[in-house]
Order: structure tokens, then sequence, then C-alpha cells
């Protein structure tokens, strides 16, 4: 039976901070979760809906319908295209799993996507209450754009910049001083002169401050 493609959901609820306890009933700061668009048969075609739950037991197969439904979530793009919604309104100091399904106009339904998980906290007292953290990429493997997620703690000095497997400098994603905060870089597989990077293996190097990642990225054309 035809189907639609199973989703791979990632987040950045990782760089949400913990702050102190606070009343469950509170409203938590919101979270994106990201993901790579499906076709309507496989990666060929185009998705008609998706279907975004969350509970406060773990989502299988059996009790995904018993999850709550998340509304806003948009239409799928065409297959492969880099997906993302915010999530908003869940209550704080509460441990919530998130899980999607998306539908083809024929009515078939995919499997369950991974299960995510937004730990219990509460929402961002200020900058003292964030962790310096720079993601991995998203989509990974890429082949229109990717992009990363960071949180700083307080203002720092950044310098993000891609590499090639020979360690040649091909285009700097963020350079100088920045506030503290959270937020994202996006790359358009394009390097300083715009020219479109190949297939291949791709290194981002990021310094925040006095830390240091190196994040492993696959473009595939």
């Amino acid at each position: 039976m035809k189907t639609t493609r199973r989703i791979a959901l990632l987040a950045s609820s990782s760089l949400l901070a913990v702050a102190a306890p606070a009343a469950a009933s509170a409203v938590a700061t919101p979270f994106s979760i990201y993901w790579t668009a499906p076709g309507d048969d496989g990666t060929i075609g185009r998705a008609t809906a998706y279907d975004l739950r969350y509970s406060t037991a773990p989502i299988t197969a059996a009790n995904f319908l018993q999850a709550t439904r998340l509304g806003g979530v948009p239409a799928p793009s065409a297959a492969g295209t880099a997906e993302s919604f915010v999530v908003s309104g869940l209550a704080d100091g509460v441990l919530y799993y998130l899980a999607m399904k998306t539908g083809d106009d024929g009515g078939n339904w995919s499997t369950v996507s991974n299960l995510l998980s937004r730990p219990a906290q509460t929402a961002d007292v200020g900058p003292s209450a964030r962790a310096l953290a720079f993601s991995t990429p998203w989509p990974n493997p890429a082949r229109a754009s990717t992009r990363w997620a960071y949180s700083l703690p307080t203002a720092m000095d950044v310098q993000v910049d891609v590499f090639d497997v020979s360690g040649r400098h091909l285009h700097t994603l963020a350079s100088g001083r920045r506030a503290a905060g959270t937020g994202e870089w996006s790359w358009n597989l394009e390097d300083d002169r715009g020219a479109a990077v190949g297939s291949g293996v791709y290194f981002v190097r990021a310094r925040l401050g006095d830390a240091q990642w190196t994040r492993r990225l696959i473009v595939q054309r």
C-alpha cells in the first residue's frame, strides 16, 4: 500500500534553559522542532498533511490518536524541504513527548515518527539561565540549505566558519559581538563568492567566547 515516508524529528529544546522550579500551570518558553518534508510516496511527490501530537506519556503507534493534536502546523512543502514549527502554550514544569505522522491525498498515513521529549523546565528567566550551546546541523545531509541553533548565556564574540575537507575556508556564517540569547544561523550551501558548493563533507567550526565546536555536514546535490 502506498504510504508517505516516516518523518525524523529534531528539536532545539536542548538549548532551552532550565531555571528555578515554578508552578506547573505557567506557560513554558516556546521551542522549535525540525524535520525534512517527505514525499507523497517515499521521496516522490508531495504529502498533504502533518499530524503533530503531544502527551505526558510516551507516544506509540497504539496510542497516537489519544495524544493531543497541535494546531497551526503548516501543510507539507516539497519533498526534501527543511521544515520547522514553533511549539508554544504547553505548561511549564511538565515532561512532554511529541510525535508526528504525515498523510497524502489518498488518505494514507505514515508510521509514527521518532519520539521527542521536552524536559520539564521553567521559562528562561534571564541570561544566567541559558547554557552555552551550538547544535548539530539540520537537515543533515543537506540539499538546499541547513542551519544551526545556538544559545549564549551572556554577550560574547562569536566566529562561525565553513571549511571543506582540505581545510580551505569557504564561508563565514557569523562574526563579531552577539547579545545573550538563543537563535539560529543558516547556510544556503554557497561559498563567500556566491557559488554553490558541491556534494561532499564539510566542517563548521564555531567559536563562542572561549568555547569551540566542530560540526560535520554532508551536502548531497
